[in-house]
Order: structure tokens, then C-alpha cells, then sequence
């Protein structure tokens, strides 16, 4: 079996899950979520329930089981250091295979993206707001703009200067979408409204919450074109986007830091300004 280690926001847990998924179908083994990271984990609950996939949770065993795997069982435990695609995950083996990382690069699962897309088709219910408000993204040319703030002010690493991405993101979106409307995301949707401006119409969804978060990723999917933050939620987004000719913007500086190798985080068919 394969156990993926999960932690982190909605957007984490889904990279962990996807390199995990396709880990499993590649070697044919089961695969199992650890959850034990959230029971003291503050910062983001487990979310990966509104989803279609199997939730199979793994189930910590007793001290005497843990020592007959140790001295018999194939187990092998492999954490991934780095952000950036590791090769090196396709010739580990083990069972149980113990996966713990970020693991930020569809070159993780992209061989097995239609098994990953399927997996991550939401099941819980929407909201009647967002329902209609994706219908209406449907009929114009919609382009959802995430903004990250929140902890990420907090965080050196992460809190890069965008001051300068979002308005070339916009002239380069405006440049070829005829009469773009923008769907505004944040966790600081009031900053955003005071602060974000645009010659074109604009909406700012003030709808969701971090209870109701997956409505949000639904709604950034159903734009026709996405500019998103150095995040990894606003990465999903964009990722699930279905459409065939849609212009994905992400920021070329993901991280503040220079030494963390991050060039594999952004998919090549998308423009890093």
C-alpha cells in the first residue's frame, strides 16, 4: 500500500494526494491517507471529503504491529525535501510506502491526469450564489484573479511583491480577451475591494469561507482564463480549468527565498510574468 502523509491548506492536500494517486497506480498498490497530522494542526482542517475519490484513511497501527513491520515488513518511509519535481520518487518502492512532502509539480501525476481530474469532481453541494454566479461565467469571458494575503503577510518566504504582476497580468489578459470580466478571489476580499481597480466589469465573490472554500476552487475553475497567486489553491484552479485555449497567468517569483528550487511548480503551457 501507499500512504501519503497529509498536511497543509486544501491546495497542499491536493498535490499530496494527486502524486500519491498516481504513485498507487503505478506500482498497483492501495492507497491510504494518514490524517494524524490534523489532529494537532490549527492552521487548515482536511478537506479532501468534498471530492469524488475513495477515502481510504490509514489507521496508525499498535506498538507491537509497529515493530513487526519494522523487522519484517517492506516498508520504506520517503519525504521530499524540495518543492520541485524529484525523479527520484518513480524508483522508490515499498509496502507500505510512506509518502511525506508538498510535491508542487503535475510532473508528479500529469501521466495520470484523467484519473486525477475525475477524482477531484466536487460532491458536496454548492450554493445557490455559486451556481448561478457559474452559470454567468459560462456566457462571458471570465477571468478569475486570486489574491493571497492573510498569512502570507506573515511569511517572508511567501509574501513576494505583486504590485507590479497583477497589472501586467491584466494588460496581457486584456490584450487578448475581448471585454474580460474579472471574478476577484481572496481571503481578504474587503482589502481587495478597496484597493483593485479595472476599466472592466468586475466581481468580487465575498460568498465563501474557509468552511466553504472548495466552492471557490469550483468557481476559479469555471472561468475561462485564470490569473493566480504564488498558492497553491489558486494553482488548483487554474489546473481544473477545463477549458482547451484558456490563459493561465502565475507569478515568476513563487518564493522570496532564491535557494528553493521552484521551477517546476508552474506548467510549461502557462505564462510566468
Amino acid at each position: 500500500m501507499v500512504v501519503i502523509n497529509l498536511i497543509g491548506g486544501l491546495g497542499n492536500q491536493m498535490f499530496q494526494y494527486a502524486t500519491a494517486k498516481a504513485k498507487s497506480l503505478e506500482t498497483k498498490q492501495k492507497l491510504y491517507l494518514n490524517l494524524k497530522a490534523f489532529e494537532t494542526y490549527n492552521l487548515h482542517e482536511y478537506g479532501l471529503y468534498h471530492f469524488t475519490l475513495k477515502q481510504k484513511k490509514y489507521k496508525n497501527p499498535s506498538r507491537l504491529n509497529q515493530k513487526f513491520i519494522k523487522l519484517f515488513g517492506n516498508n520504506f518511509f520517503y519525504k521530499e525535501e524540495e518543492f520541485n519535481y524529484n525523479p527520484l520518487l518513480l524508483k522508490v518502492k515499498g509496502n507500505p510506502l510512506f509518502l511525506e512532502g508538498y510535491y508542487q509539480s503535475e510532473k508528479y501525476f500529469i501521466k495520470y491526469e484523467k484519473q486525477i481530474r475525475a477524482d477531484f469532481k466536487i460532491i458536496s453541494p454548492l450554493k445557490r450564489k455559486t451556481i448561478e454566479t457559474i452559470n454567468y461565467m459560462k456566457i462571458v469571458n471570465s477571468v478569475a484573479i486570486h489574491i493571497r494575503r492573510g498569512d502570507y503577510l506573515l511569511h517572508d518566504i511567501h509574501n513576494t511583491d505583486k504590485s507590479k504582476y497583477y497589472k501586467d497580468s491584466m494588460m496581457t489578459i486584456e490584450d487578448n480577451v475581448n471585454n474580460p470580466v474579472y471574478f476577484l478571489f481572496s481571503d481578504d476580499i474587503n482589502w481587495v475591494k478597496s484597493n483593485f481597480t479595472s476599466n472592466f466589469e468586475t466581481h468580487f465573490v465575498d460568498f465563501n469561507d474557509a468552511q466553504t472554500n472548495y466552492e471557490d476552487l469550483k468557481l476559479m475553475s469555471s472561468c475561462k482564463h485564470n490569473i493566480i497567486a504564488n498558492s497553491s489553491f489558486s494553482w488548483w484552479g487554474a489546473w481544473l480549468n477545463p477549458n482547451p485555449n484558456k490563459i493561465v497567468i502565475a507569478p515568476k517569483k513563487w518564493f522570496n527565498d532564491e535557494t528553493l528550487n521552484y521551477q517546476d511548480v508552474i506548467p510549461e503551457n502557462w505564462l510566468k510574468l
